[in-house]
């Protein structure tokens, strides 16, 4: 009897296998509805994270700034705030002002050549490859007849980039605004945001973030740094190739712009020089020196500028860089791009940290560190608290500070006219 009842039990048990999986699988449903929760959000908050975003990516760059204006010039931390914003602002606004310029007139001084330019280039395909050159020619008729056909449809589309250019101003706006707050209060408000976790996560949550934060400032200078030089490389490779001065500044903008955007920004933005002189020249010689001259320029900053500013500081593979890079801009586009190494590189600074590798192991002991000297957090909680206590807290209620306020006036007056009476 006792052997049938274990044959029947035996028969009726779950596989362990399986209570593996089903204990697994209801754990990835979760995560996937709080994905999927984390990206619904994002999209109805969308100006609201990206501006976030590149705030953080310009507090980053900008805070050492900031820092050097209130340690060595003793400003006011709103004052160096103030005065840092300026800057950027000017700067932007002279790429901005720069590049429409430059736009404007450079193209006004070529639309000839660009025109014929194409010409050039299209009968150049026919004449070498005859089965692909009639196929590219009608393309080319094709488009010159439906820009000229469709002027109000393109005029609908120079609207709805209006509506995006709104939509950009006030995202700029936002981004000015919340980092003023960022270079004022941002040691502030990053410990707020440190005090919401559990006590005993606290401490390693400081920690982690702040190496964090030295990471993407290191990457993100670096980046700025050798944007700059490829910039004004490539720009004067252009002019040098007989480019006009109102093209070449806009290359260069491209150019430092698509370097935040590792591996493939510099491939894009080549790209675009490549075509601008070709159409300009309408030369594939020129063309060729020019691909010739951004090769030398990216060996430059990959073998020169790049192993003395950074190292592998990212400690990560190039192919797995453009992975990430691909699989950002295929999730969130060009926003994506842009950010997804970042994100990546904090991400691995931040779990090497907790599980016991620092990458930064100077600043341990280093007091003129973001995010103040090394100190356990705990103890900086209850400074805070105790400070709350005593500053902020109101410990009397509204009337009883109304009658001190009555006692402190009627005492003043009660001075004067003593005083007034002596004299």
């Amino acid at each position: 009897m006792q052997a049938s009842s274990n044959d029947h039990t035996s028969v009726h048990r779950v596989p362990q296998p399986l209570v593996t999986a089903a204990a697994w699988s209801w754990r990835l449903i979760v995560v996937a509805i709080v994905l999927a929760t984390a990206g619904w959000l994002s999209l109805h908050f969308y100006t609201i994270i990206i501006s976030t975003m590149v705030t953080l990516l310009l507090a980053v760059i900008l805070e050492p700034f900031a820092s050097g204006l209130m340690k060595r010039l003793k400003f006011p931390a709103g004052l160096a705030a103030t005065a840092t914003l300026l800057l950027l602002i000017s700067f932007i606004g002279l790429l901005i002002w720069g590049s429409s310029v430059g736009i404007i007139s450079g193209f006004s001084e070529v639309s000839d050549q660009i025109y014929a330019g194409m010409n050039t280039i299209i009968d150049e395909v026919t004449r070498r490859f005859p089965d692909i050159g009639n196929q590219v020619n009608e393309a080319w008729n094709s488009l010159q007849h439906t820009l000229t056909n469709n002027s109000g449809h393109i005029l609908g589309g120079v609207v709805a980039v209006g509506s995006t250019v709104t939509s950009a101003l006030t995202g700029f706006i936002l981004v000015i605004f919340t980092l003023f707050f960022f270079l004022k209060d941002g040691r502030r408000l990053w410990r707020w945001c440190v005090r919401l976790l559990p006590l005993h996560y606290q401490n390693s949550a400081n920690e982690a973030g702040i190496r964090a934060w030295v990471m993407i400032g290191n990457y993100t200078r670096t980046q700025a740094i050798v944007a700059f030089v490829d910039a004004v490389g490539i720009a004067v490779i252009a002019i040098f190739l007989k480019t006009p001065l109102g093209l070449a500044f806009p290359i260069g903008v491209i150019v430092f712009l698509a370097a935040f955007i590792p591996v493939v920004g510099a491939f894009l933005s080549g790209f675009v020089a490549v075509i601008i002189v070709l159409v300009n020249t309408q030369s594939f010689f020129m063309a060729g020196m020019m691909v010739v001259g951004i090769v030398v320029v990216q060996q430059i900053e990959g073998n020169l500028l790049q192993p003395i500013l950074q190292g592998n500081a990212l400690n990560i593979h190039p192919l797995t860089i453009v992975l990430i890079v691909a699989g950002g801009s295929s999730v969130a586009g060009i926003v994506g791009a842009l950010f997804s190494v970042p994100i990546v590189a904090a991400i691995n600074v931040i779990v090497l940290y907790l599980r016991g590798h620092d990458l930064y192991p100077y600043l341990a002991t280093m007091e003129d560190r973001p995010g103040g000297p090394p100190r356990d957090f705990l103890e900086l909680r209850t400074q805070y608290w105790q400070a709350f206590d005593e500053n902020i807290a109101q410990s009397q209620s509204p009337q009883e500070r109304r009658a001190y306020k009555r006692a402190q006036l009627t005492r003043k007056l009660n001075n004067i006219v003593g005083r007034s009476t002596k004299g």
